[in-house]
């Protein structure tokens, strides 16, 4: 059992192996030194449905069209433009703080600058972004600003890239708030069978379960959700089998799928005709 596979090494295994060559893509990496996990891992998630209601922006989504293209000082910059001759008497107090930032120019305004990566997709109240001046780093934090905090205000998201890069690619396979990462597995001829106990008549999956399919709970790479009230998420990869396990926790219970191919001998009993043509 593999427990430590790169995001960039699940989506390969899951078909999505070859580089996708975009316009946004390549101008992205023509203007900024991007850290060379981020990169590796976007070459092959460059519109990939899989993260299509992800907090990823990867490109093409299920909304339309989100990618990344600028910084924290690009957005605050463009929305000083748009207020530009039609500001409040009396500004708001996010306008005031932007205010005062307009006469300076952006070298010296007194923040720290981001590459913006992304967003929490279910609310939209926050975005994601590395400092610029990491971005030369080969695997550098990942940082989140909220709506309501003030410009300056970031906090981590993630110690690497890397551990922000899995967390999102779990949350999306194991169908956290969105069946978008299912529905375009099952197109590809992946099958995601979820555990169903049907002595308790539920899907909350024992940690007698997982020891049967051969994983060991302590060497499980957890991270915590951005969904509220969801617990960690997780994610295995049995490579004798070719089957994915993705966990989840939902009001304190955990969720489990085996991600597998269709054609493939099932992980969990059918207990619901799931299987029948």
């Amino acid at each position: 059992m593999q427990y430590d596979l790169s995001a960039a090494g699940i989506l390969r295994r899951l078909g999505f192996g070859q580089p996708v060559h975009t316009e946004w893509l390549e101008k992205l990496k023509q203007t900024y030194p991007l850290p060379k996990v981020y990169e590796e891992f976007l070459t092959l998630a460059a519109n990939c449905p899989v993260l299509g209601t992800s907090d990823l922006w990867t490109g093409k989504m299920a909304h339309g069209m989100s990618a990344p293209h600028g910084t924290f000082f690009d957005q605050l910059q463009e929305e000083i433009s748009d207020r530009t001759g039609r500001w409040r008497t009396p500004p708001t107090q996010y306008e005031s703080a932007l205010l005062a930032l307009a006469p300076l120019p952006r070298e010296q305004w007194p923040l720290k600058d981001y590459l913006l990566i992304g967003s929490d997709y279910a609310c939209g109240v926050a975005v994601f972004g590395i400092r610029a001046e990491d971005l030369s780093q080969n695997d550098p934090p990942v940082w989140q600003h909220t709506d309501w905090s003030e410009f300056s205000d970031w906090k981590i998201e993630s110690e690497t890239v890397s551990d922000f890069l899995r967390r999102a690619l779990f949350e999306a396979l194991a169908g956290v708030d969105y069946d978008t990462a299912g529905d375009a597995l099952e197109k590809m001829g992946w099958r995601c069978e979820e555990y169903f106990d049907p002595e308790a008549g539920d899907w909350a999956t024992p940690k007698t379960v997982l020891k049967q399919q051969g994983i060991s709970y302590r060497k499980l790479k957890k991270y915590p959700s951005q969904v509220i009230n969801e617990g960690p998420v997780f994610c295995c990869y049995d490579e004798v089998r070719n089957v994915f396990f993705v966990g989840s926790s939902e009001d304190g219970e955990m969720l489990l799928t085996a991600v597998n191919r269709e054609d493939a001998e099932r992980v969990f009993p059918d207990f619901f005709g799931e299987g029948e043509s």
